[in-house]
């Protein structure tokens, strides 16, 4: 027999014939069709069974001829509604014929354009039946006298002998009604090919038990409890372990998981259901008791059903139980969540904490009538171990760790069997389709075709989110592509996660998940990935620069922690004794979030650099830590970033005191170099001082040359006064310039009495003669170069220059006028132009050298006087 679930899972349109059978009237002939729609349980047509001359309580005959086996079977009618009316029939049968399928049910809502095909027994077909085709045109609405019907077209296969048969919707692989009416054609020949169905809500309606079922079997991120025992799937191995375990008659017994390993899920919905069952010897009969330490587990152990445990001791709390119910052997008492405990312990109640150890332990040693189960987080073996020794002694021959991976058998019946139990199907592929995508959620489990018991909260959410979005009693691609798939699902449920902190909590949230992520090496083409972290240094961490209270960052890591967002557990050191303490550490549950929830991926891109700077730092910190080497301290740049990363950002204490470490090392480096440049600096002052010493004797001495020079200079001056005024003065100067002396003064302020006069340059050979002109604003001079010059007094240059002379020029003179120029030189006399400069008359005659040159007052006459005796 082949449930609607397993025809979901691999049945094909083809294997239709093997869940429809064909009423019987008393002589055998055929009356129509029906299908199976439970294992027991058939609907056709009450016009059918009427028909086959049965009615309302009535037995028939039936068979499914493409079903070895499968003939001459009889049922009962069990609900009926008149032909008139409904039309519809369910027929009980005694058992399920082996071979046949049971059809899944869909909605006719919506299937308008889908073709469809049915299976029913005309007249003309083979003796086995055989199939038709049609198309849905559209839903009628229901009419006082008669329910809805779905209408269909193209119908001509479907005639007289389907009536009763199922409506198979091709699209989505579910039957959507049943046949009920074909109509005949008018006179026109018109009307062929309609055909009428009942649809499947109708059908819903006569029998409720088909409704679909408004319970989910899967759980989300919460426990399975006794009650959902039906739906606790795939750890059937985890559960036999712990019988194993128990029937050693153990006193004590330890269970360690890693958060999120459904420990508590496997003693509630496993192992106390395979008790009560008997699974061992007289275990139906022990007294199951479930308790969790809270705020006073003494407290919760009473309630639980231990009355007087904390007064009179869980010894005689047990006595007066099974006293009271002698048909009790035993009682089990299992403490789930043991870690609470540890934390009140580590809060104070110290004394208290030791006294319930105490009493356990020696309740485990002496009393064979309990046996104790403590159910615990494994990253809490270190606390355990510290705080009760005597107690992790005793139950250490009874320690049990929960089996740490999946198979796919296991993922598979985890997946459908919970939906198959309240009648919930799967599309065609879409359970493998989940299995790959849990198991692609660590590809290294990947390879071996298994996947951590990490991932059961994950999958049982997503699972339970495909519930919520479920179409037609069916979970489909659709909505699991809708929801993000396995990975997807979890966005959603982290947001509301955080939601649920308070702003300062979740900083500290933010600092709890980026810590828990290896950052990107794009050097080496290194995405991030999950990182495990001690939890001691994620609480550093998550405290941040401020010290945020213990309590916020512990309750941010249990809401994280709850919702599993993370996970933690304890790591075997190989190197170390197995029954040494573990160390425990946290990670993200998968690598999806970072990939897939955008609020984490964003936190990561922004405190990128400071788990960039933590991790160089904490190399260099290990080196530091083994060799003690000075050099491998921080410095410079990498200090200097450090202490700023440490005023934003919490640090592990390792790395905080290794950072310490480094401030102090500059600190001294610092020290030293203060100590030095003082020292420098006072060897630099002694020789400043020394040299100042120096230089100063050396000026004094410069000085005193100077003075000596100035003197000197300032008598020359006053010796050259009335000879050379002119070097006298530049004298004068030159004293004052080089010392300020007294003498220096007096020859400059000498210097500046004399009449102010100017030099006139230009003659390249001696001055032998000058002349005035009448108006005194022009100067002729000759000179020995041959050429003579005429001066602008006022300014000093030459307005014009007389040459073409013959060797020296001996005598200049200037006319009345002052417009004629006469020179007299060797062997000539000229009269030349004073303004031009150009030569006007020769005066020739003298045989030798002319001395001398005049005019006479009128300007008429020139007189000259050379070297050859005469004048002219």
């Amino acid at each position: 027999m082949a449930s609607a679930a397993q025809w979901a899972d691999g049945g094909m349109p083809s294997d239709l014939p093997m869940a429809v059978a064909q009423l019987l009237g008393p002589d055998g002939r055929a009356a129509g069709a029906g299908f199976l729609v439970a294992e027991d349980l058939l609907v056709t047509c009450a016009h059918v069974i009427r028909a086959a001359e049965a009615g309302p309580r009535d037995r028939v005959l039936l068979t499914f001829p493409r079903v070895a086996g499968a003939d001459r079977l009889e049922g009962h009618v069990e609900e009926w509604r008149v032909p008139e009316e409904e039309d519809v029939a369910f027929v009980r049968l005694p058992e399920a014929p082996p071979g046949t399928w049971v059809l899944p049910l869909g909605s006719a809502e919506g299937c308008g354009g889908h073709k469809v095909r049915s299976f029913g027994f005309p007249a003309q077909a083979p003796q086995g039946g055989h199939l038709g085709v049609g198309k849905v045109a559209d839903l009628l609405p229901a009419s006082p006298d008669r329910g809805a019907l779905l209408q269909l077209t193209e119908a001509n296969d479907l005639t007289t002998g389907f009536s009763g048969g199922p409506v198979l919707d091709e699209t989505t692989g579910l039957v959507i009604g049943m046949l009920t009416e074909i109509t005949a054609p008018d006179v026109f020949q018109r009307g062929q090919g309609i055909a009428y169905v009942t649809p499947t809500q109708v059908l819903r309606e006569i029998m409720p038990d088909l409704a679909e079922q408004e319970v989910c079997p899967y759980r989300g991120l919460e426990p399975f409890a006794v009650e959902h025992a039906r739906w606790f799937k795939g750890r059937g191995e985890a559960i036999r372990q712990v019988l194993a375990n128990l029937a050693g008659q153990r006193p004590l017994a330890l269970l360690l998981g890693p958060s999120g390993s459904g420990k508590s899920s496997l003693i509630q919905a496993g192992v106390l259901p395979a008790l009560a069952e008997g699974e061992l010897l007289g275990s139906d009969r022990w007294l199951p008791l479930l308790a969790r330490p809270r705020q006073d587990l003494l407290t919760e152990i009473e309630r639980a059903g231990l009355p007087g445990a904390r007064h009179d001791g869980l010894t005689a709390a047990v006595n007066r139980r099974l006293a009271s119910e002698p048909d009790s052997p035993r009682v089990l008492l299992v403490i789930d969540q043991f870690e609470e405990l540890l934390v009140q312990g580590t809060d104070g109640r110290l004394q208290e904490f030791l006294a319930v150890i105490e009493d356990i332990t020696t309740v485990a040693d002496a009393c064979t009538k309990l046996s104790v189960i403590l159910v615990m987080r494994d990253d809490f073996y270190p606390q355990l171990a510290a705080s009760a020794p005597k107690l992790l002694e005793a139950a250490t021959p009874g320690l049990l760790n929960v089996p740490g991976a999946l198979g796919r058998q296991d993922l598979h019946d985890i997946i459908v069997l919970p939906a198959r139990d309240v009648r919930l199907g799967f599309q065609q592929g879409l359970p493998e389709q989940i299995i790959s995508d849990v198991l692609e959620t660590t590809p290294d489990e990947a390879m071996t075709r298994q996947a951590p018991v990490t991932v059961l909260p994950l999958l049982e959410m997503t699972l339970k989110q495909l519930w919520r979005q479920r179409k037609d009693g069916y979970f489909t691609h659709e909505a699991y592509r809708r929801i993000g798939a396995v990975s997807g699902s979890l966005t959603t449920w982290c947001d509301s996660a955080l939601e649920e902190l308070s702003p300062d909590q979740r900083r500290i949230a933010r600092s709890v998940l980026t810590s828990l992520v290896r950052p990107a090496d794009p050097n080496r083409r290194v995405p991030p990935v999950r990182a495990q972290v001690p939890l001691d240094e994620l609480r550093d961490l998550a405290a941040g620069p401020d010290s945020a209270p213990d309590g916020d960052v512990d309750a941010v890591i249990a809401t994280l922690a709850r919702h599993r967002i993370i996970t933690t557990q304890t790591l075997r050191d190989p190197h170390r004794h197995p029954d040494a303490p573990r160390e425990p550490v946290a990670e993200l549950i998968h690598d999806a979030l970072i990939r897939d929830w955008g609020t984490l991926r964003e936190w990561v891109r922004q405190d990128h650099r400071f788990h960039e700077w933590l991790d160089r730092a904490r190399e260099r910190q290990l080196r530091w830590a083994e060799k003690r080497d000075p050099g491998d301290l921080l410095a410079g740049s990498a200090l200097a970033e450090g202490i700023d990363q440490s005023r934003r950002h919490g640090l592990p204490d390792d790395i905080a005191a290794f950072l310490a470490a480094s401030r102090q090392r500059q600190e001294v480096i610092a020290q030293r170099r203060r100590r030095v440049i003082t020292y420098l600096a006072t060897l630099l002052v002694i020789a400043l001082l020394a040299g100042a010493g120096a230089f100063w004797q050396w000026r004094a001495a410069v000085a005193e040359r100077a003075a000596a020079l100035s003197r000197q200079l300032a008598t020359e001056s006053g010796t050259l006064i009335d000879v050379n005024p002119e070097l006298s003065s530049l004298l004068a100067v030159q004293a004052y310039r080089t010392s300020h002396t007294p003498e220096a003064l007096a020859s400059l302020r000498t210097a500046a009495y004399l009449p102010l006069g100017r030099r006139l340059l230009g003659h390249t050979d001696a001055v032998s003669s000058v002349a005035f002109s009448p108006d005194s604003h022009t100067l002729a001079t000759g000179s020995s170069d041959g050429t003579v010059r005429v001066w602008d007094i006022d300014t000093g240059k030459t307005r014009t220059r007389l040459t073409g002379l013959s060797g020296e020029v001996n005598s200049v003179a200037f006319s009345r006028d002052g417009g004629t120029i006469a020179t007299g030189s060797s062997y000539s006399a000229w009269l030349w132009d004073a303004v031009t400069g150009k030569p006007r008359t020769p005066l020739t005659g003298h045989t030798n050298t002319v001395h001398a040159v005049a005019f006479s007052p009128d300007g008429h006459t020139v007189a000259t006087a050379g070297a050859d005796g005469t004048a002219r």
